[in-house]
């Protein structure tokens, strides 16, 4: 793992969602504990790990046609959708938690160009 390369690019996604980042850390699948972060949430890491766990298991055990390599979860809170957690998979040992205020970040920033570059990226620093 290059965790100076992981650093660089949680902050690369801060710069690219313009002042909308709240939070952000890369966490162990297996213990929930931050490898890396920028405001980071030890609670939210550990709590948000065991979430998609129980939303990977519902998935798989409602029998919806969801395919198993869909990795991300994003959750929008409030009534106008204010605020964004997403937690994307990305490797077999790490996920990637980030906390978004929408009324700062762009949805379509966020989704179509900040996730799409930065992913491979992470996961390439992450081996």
């Amino acid at each position: 793992m290059n965790l100076k390369v992981v650093n660089q690019l949680l902050a690369e996604v801060e710069d690219g969602l313009m002042g909308g980042l709240a939070a952000s850390d890369v966490f162990s699948k297996s213990s929930g504990m931050s490898v890396a972060g920028i405001r980071s949430s030890p609670k939210a890491c550990a709590l948000f790990n065991i979430l998609c766990e129980r939303i990977m298991e519902t998935i798989k055990k409602s029998g919806l046609p969801v395919p198993d390599y869909l990795n991300e979860t994003m959750l929008r809170l409030g009534d106008e959708g204010v605020v964004m957690i997403v937690v994307v998979d990305l490797t077999d040992k790490y996920r990637w938690g980030m906390a978004v205020d929408c009324s700062k970040a762009q949805l379509g920033i966020l989704v179509s160009v900040v996730l799409p570059d930065i992913k491979p990226r992470l996961r390439e620093a992450l081996r």
